[in-house]
């Protein structure tokens, strides 16, 4: 097993790890997405949390329950759901595989109606920060979303998720994730049928 060096750590409500050579699961959400008495109790959950021992067994369990709860809450579309159109999730898709700019793939996603997913696998060379990289997608798929979808106000919300992927074994159970949200949500049979999934 390859050593890792953890080049970056940031913290804002969400703790942000930058890893030499990882590759990073992604999920950024509209700003919309959740109804104000969700995000209150996500709160009071990531709250309790933080007196739970981190490497312990019921952080994991905590953890987990904190983001199926999350996922529950996304899939059930709320707010506006500018991704439903398909010039706006196209525009998402189209970002994505511009970050060859940057010598970043990402190599799999899923478009939603109110959020996305992506892993993210940055060169060896890699030169831009994960902030900088989000920055860059957030702020550029919002003035285009915004030229296609009206509306006023913070396109997605602040912060975004992030995980760098430890080993294979979780890379096939992130892209099986990232593959099965639509399916899960109910917008198709099979995710080959999503035209916003890879």
């Amino acid at each position: 097993m390859r050593l890792t060096e953890t080049i970056r750590l940031s913290r804002r409500r969400l703790p942000h790890w930058e890893v030499d050579g990882a590759r990073y699961f992604i999920t950024v959400r509209c700003a919309d997405s959740l109804p104000a008495d969700v995000v209150a109790r996500l709160a009071d959950v990531k709250q309790a949390m933080s007196r739970i021992p981190p490497g312990s067994v019921a952080f994991a369990d905590a953890r987990r329950e904190f983001f199926r709860s999350l996922d529950r809450h996304l899939d059930a579309g709320h707010g506006a759901c500018p991704l439903r159109y398909p010039d706006a999730a196209a525009i998402v898709v189209d970002e994505l595989h511009q970050l060859t700019e940057w010598e970043i793939q990402a190599p799999h996603y899923s478009v939603m109606p109110n959020h996305w997913h992506a892993i993210l696998v940055p060169s060896d060379a890699k030169a831009h920060s994960l902030s900088s990289l989000m920055k860059r997608l957030k702020g550029r798929t919002a003035r285009r979303i915004r030229q296609v979808v009206s509306g006023s106000g913070p396109f997605w919300q602040g912060e975004w998720f992030d995980r760098w992927i430890r080993d294979d074994a979780e890379w096939d159970r992130i892209v099986a994730y990232i593959r099965n949200n639509p399916v899960k949500a109910g917008l198709v049979q099979t995710w080959e049928l999503h035209p916003f999934t890879k």
